[in-house]
């Protein structure tokens, strides 16, 4: 709360500096055009007092309608003067000084000083000196800025602080009840959730915000709905995690208090196998759930080019021994080796994923079966489809989608695994992008689970 109010002072004060910032250069603005029409009629009353000067036999003389121009003002006073070239005082008041500046015969010069320390603005202009028209005169008036101060101030007060003092005000006024009907809502909301417990995921109420605030809280609703998905799946996971693992650690156990109350040396060698068996099933099973786990974070590297290929050859190589024991045939079809088919990914989980599918494969096919893992390509889209088939026994087409569920093994398997290769598989895919489906093989024999790729693949030698 103090941090909102103290953004609120500081919004304030930004508005009150920009304020002040926007009426000093009004008020340049405004005195700049009060100016323009006092000083165009400055440079008339010059120009008038010019042609009112006649020579007068040695001298000169000034008729009254120029006096009269001079005389004619209410509120400020005007001086004249009349200099010769060299700047000699010819009429008028002496107290009005020579500009300064060359002042010429086309437009009158302007500029301000001061008669008796008191401002005035000089309109100077020369002219043709009726004594001898082979010399010149420079005619001044000057007038004091009392006209001009009187209506700066008018505007200043009229025309420029009292709208940006209106406008502050405004301003002030919007930001309280921006605070108050906008604001305040949120912070109340953010407390109520703040005030929620780990556990409690339940939906807030929208009736109880301000109408524009509801969409809002149907977001968090919906991700709230979300996360309560996550959580009870995160808990059942956990859940079924434990279960699978008390086995062979009961087991491990087991065997252990065995061995150690045993004197025979066959059954203590014999439930050192067992040990030995169910650590090895322990170990293997913290393995994939690591590997599930690790699978279902974003990727936390940037992804980069992986050689889809590459990933097959090194896969088939590492379970070549396994094929060669069970004597299962082995093989690949696709690109040549020569060839590189590139994914943009992760290349450990990619390898990861494909080593689960051929496990499967090799693990359920019967002695002397066939697993072959191919690529294929698209034209039309551009994507590539990497698919494992295999001479198993297969999965029925009503448990095809449950057998990516972590731990859930079909019924009439013998073959010993933990039940995460799919779901790992499958974890793998969507964090590329990709899909998982599974068929049966070709002539209906067996299990073929492809895996599609979008078309962000190429094919380069």
């Amino acid at each position: 709360m103090f941090t909102l109010f103290k953004y609120l002072v500081w919004l304030v004060v930004a508005l009150t500096c920009l304020m002040l910032a926007t009426i000093s250069i009004s008020e340049f603005l405004v005195e700049s055009a009060i100016d323009a029409p006092y000083d165009e009629k400055l440079t008339d009353s010059v120009r008038m007092l010019g042609m009112a000067i006649d020579a007068d036999g040695n001298g000169l003389r000034i008729r009254p309608a120029g006096l009269q121009v001079l005389r004619s003002d209410r509120h400020d006073r005007l001086y004249y003067a009349v200099r010769d070239a060299n700047g000699n005082l010819v009429a008028g008041d002496s107290r009005l000084g020579t500009v300064a500046g060359t002042v010429t015969a086309g437009t009158p010069m302007l500029q301000n000083t001061t008669i008796d320390d008191e401002a005035v603005r000089v309109a100077a202009l020369q002219i043709v000196d009726p004594r001898n028209v082979s010399a010149t005169l420079i005619v001044e008036v000057a007038e004091t800025l009392n006209k001009r101060k009187a209506l700066t101030e008018a505007m200043r007060t009229q025309a420029v602080a009292l709208p940006q003092v209106l406008v502050l005000v405004v301003a002030i006024l919007l930001i309280v009840y921006g605070y108050t009907y906008v604001l305040r809502p949120m912070q109340q909301l953010r407390a109520l959730i703040d005030n929620r417990g780990s556990n409690d995921l339940s939906p807030l109420d929208p009736d109880s915000a301000p109408h524009d605030l509801r969409p809002l809280i149907q977001s968090i609703n919906g991700l709230m709905e979300r996360l309560t998905l996550s959580v009870a799946a995160q808990r059942r996971f956990i859940a079924d995690a434990a279960h699978q693992l008390r086995t062979p650690l009961a087991g491990i156990k087991s065997q252990t208090e065995r061995a150690l109350v045993e004197r025979d040396p066959i059954a203590v060698r014999a439930a050192l196998r067992q040990l030995a068996a169910g650590t090895e099933h322990a170990t293997a099973l913290a393995n994939r759930l690591l590997t599930l786990a690790r699978a279902g974070t974003p990727l936390t590297a940037p992804p980069s080019d992986v050689d889809l290929i590459g990933v097959v050859r090194d896969t088939i190589a590492e379970h070549l021994p396994q094929a060669l024991e069970r004597r299962h045939d082995l093989g690949y079809e696709g690109p040549p080796s020569d060839m590189r088919c590139i994914v943009r990914g992760d290349a450990l989980l990619l390898r990861e994923m494909l080593s689960n599918l051929v496990d499967n494969a090799l693990r359920y096919s019967p002695q002397g079966g066939a697993i072959t893992v191919s690529i294929d390509r698209d034209s039309s889209t551009g994507s590539y489809a990497l698919a494992v088939s295999d001479t198993g026994p297969g999965i029925p087409a009503d448990e095809r989608e449950r057998v990516f569920e972590p731990f859930y093994r079909c019924a009439d398997v013998v073959a010993p695994g933990t039940g995460l290769g799919l779901a790992i598989v499958r974890t793998i895919a969507i964090a590329h992008g990709a899909t998982v489906s599974l068929a049966p093989a070709v002539g209906q024999q067996g299990l073929r689970v492809v895996i599609e790729f979008p078309g962000t693949l190429s094919l380069a030698a």
